[in-house]
């Protein structure tokens, strides 16, 4: 964080690196060595347990599947921390592609692709159907 302090309503928060002031972001925390912009003043023990799930197995390139109760936080956790890894990995996929160089006759390198990510939710009622 920068230091800076921003008004968001009747709270006053430090700014937070790549922030969007309408994203409202009030602070962040670090798992396996990625930066998570957090939207609420709190993050909650199920919430910080999912995003460390969440990035292992993305750094790993697996699957995962959550269940949490309702209330527990999983929407923020899921898509705070999948949009930061999403945006570490893009910045060092890019990091390691120098554009600036010269083109090689034997490119064994390929160009960067951006990854997809899939994010289904189903809720209480729509798994008894």
């Amino acid at each position: 964080s920068s230091g800076e302090e921003i008004q968001a309503g009747p709270i006053i928060r430090k700014k937070v690196e790549g922030d969007i002031p309408s994203l409202r972001l009030y602070n962040t925390f670090f798992v396996e060595g990625i930066k998570i912009g957090w939207p609420f003043p709190a993050v909650m023990k199920p919430q910080r347990q999912m995003a460390i799930h969440l990035v292992k197995a993305l750094k790993n390139r697996r699957h995962v599947v959550l269940e949490s109760p309702t209330g527990t936080g999983k929407s923020a956790a899921i898509l705070c921390s999948v949009l930061a890894w999403q945006r570490h990995h893009h910045k060092a996929l890019f990091a390691r592609h120098d554009p600036s160089s010269p083109p090689n006759s034997i490119d064994l390198e390929p160009k960067p692709q951006k990854v997809k990510i899939i994010y289904c939710s189903r809720t209480h009622s729509q798994v008894a159907q």
